[in-house]
């Protein structure tokens, strides 16, 4: 059983609203701003899981999203190869 993500990166970010990796750059940078502004650690280049879910109307669940998003890059396997 895999572990939820209690942070994403900027790449996640990035897949997950369709962003460019510069501007996911941006939009992380701002959400940290707002969490250390309520006093709260934050860590450069990621964001709690659930700061994102709360922010982001329509998004409950990050990591079904993410799921997909991984699924769907893997490469597939070359069967020829595994006999």
């Amino acid at each position: 059983m895999r572990k939820r993500k209690m942070y994403l990166s900027v790449e996640d970010i990035a897949e997950l609203f369709g962003l460019s990796v510069s501007f996911a750059y941006r939009v992380v940078e701002r959400m940290n701003a707002d969490l250390a502004s309520k006093n709260f650690y934050v860590i450069l280049g990621r964001v709690p899981t659930r700061y994102v879910e709360d922010k982001i109307y329509g998004l409950e669940h990050v990591e079904q999203y993410l799921k997909r998003f991984i699924c769907w890059k893997k490469k597939p396997k070359n069967r020829m190869l595994e006999k």
